[in-house]
């Protein structure tokens, strides 16, 4: 059986969404990542999650994850065409060099107790995603899906951080395009 190493609370959630989008069978494994354990080492020495065990093969990086998952289980995912995939590939990226940092920073600060958050990690946090949210918003002007006319794993690696901006209070009212798109993909069963 499949192990997927990391829970939904943390960037193995991306590849908790695709698992069930495409109705993957597989074992949930938590990992105490203060204390990952030598045996968790040996299959990612960064002691980070997620970590997938598919039989002997061992992949982990949460991106690399979804992709193997998507061309081994459901290649409709990654599009009809090269452009298709290479459209794919660039928001993807996009999504965890571009949004996620700031959207992490401001996710622990959130969870941090109130007396101890810093407040100016999350108002700089914040306004560092704006100029982010408008580059996607502008370019969902018009669309239903993140590239071409179905949903791809552009829109489950772009959507698992966009939807955080739901949990951490963000306002994004300015960002209609933004606002449907997530709107439609809270309708997913993935994404609940």
């Amino acid at each position: 059986m499949i192990k997927l190493y990391g829970s939904k609370m943390t960037s193995a959630y991306r590849c908790h969404v695709l698992a069930k989008e495409i109705g993957l069978k597989y074992e949930e494994v938590s990992v105490d990542l203060g204390n990952p354990g030598e045996g968790y080492l040996k299959l990612n020495p960064n002691g980070k999650v997620p970590c997938l065990v598919d039989g002997e093969f061992v992949l982990w990086e949460s991106m690399a994850i979804n992709f193997y998952l998507a061309g081994k289980y459901n290649p409709e995912l990654l599009g009809s065409s090269i452009e298709e995939r290479a459209l794919i590939d660039q928001w993807s990226y996009w999504a965890i060099l571009e949004l996620q940092p700031d959207m992490f920073k401001v996710v622990v600060q959130v969870f941090t107790p109130e007396d101890k958050r810093d407040k100016d990690v999350i108002k700089n946090g914040t306004a560092n995603m704006k100029p982010k949210h408008r580059i996607l918003d502008d370019y969902l002007k018009g669309r239903e899906y993140m590239v071409g006319k179905a949903f791809t794993l552009a829109d489950i690696n772009v959507g698992s951080v966009a939807i955080v901006n739901r949990m951490i209070g963000n306002d994004l009212s300015e960002f209609v395009h933004l606002e449907k798109w997530l709107n439609m993909l809270g309708k997913r069963p993935c994404f609940r």
